[in-house]
């Protein structure tokens, strides 16, 4: 008897939601957000939590390093880009395992945001601005902290309505 083998491809449908994911994050990122030489706001990071939440880990990475890609390929350098996927990482790490109440999303959402904010944005992402432009800007601190109850409230709404989000990916 011969034993069918498991397949680690990704669905079709599942890649074109991906993709879809990865447009919207462009978008968000590149055209409906505010660019200034002090500081970058955009809702970018909202398709690539989504695709952790939904996809996990290679999800995630793919939408969150193609995405980065895009974005910034007039600069492109991979150690931005393997930052991206850090941060791609993170967002499935603390969104893809199903919540149960409420507090737990809000502590997931939290502490998520709480990681990329801290370690990825103000910490490894200004120490690589510093070692390569020998460049700080304390207005990023400002805006990261501004930021961060918005952007984990909007975490914790992705975690909320995850089970709506699932119908359309099933």
């Amino acid at each position: 008897m011969i034993q069918k083998q498991r397949s680690a491809s990704i669905s079709t449908k599942t890649l074109v939601i991906l993709a879809l994911l990865t447009g919207m994050s462009f978008i968000l990122e590149k055209y409906l957000g505010i660019s200034s030489p002090l500081f970058k706001l955009h809702f970018g990071y909202i398709p690539i939590a989504l695709s952790g939440m939904l996809f996990g880990l290679p999800g995630a990475l793919l939408t969150g390093v193609t995405a980065d890609i895009l974005s910034n390929i007039q600069y492109f350098n991979i150690i931005w880009v393997l930052l991206a996927a850090l941060e791609a990482a993170v967002f499935a790490l603390f969104l893809h395992p199903e919540s149960k109440d409420q507090k737990q999303m809000l502590r997931r959402a939290l502490l998520c945001q709480l990681t990329v904010s801290l370690v990825i944005q103000a910490g490894l992402n200004t120490l690589l601005l510093w070692l390569m432009y020998r460049s700080f800007n304390p207005i990023r601190f400002v805006s990261n902290a501004l930021t961060f109850p918005f952007k984990t409230a909007s975490l914790y709404f992705l975690l909320k309505y995850r089970k709506q989000l699932e119908r359309f990916v099933a």
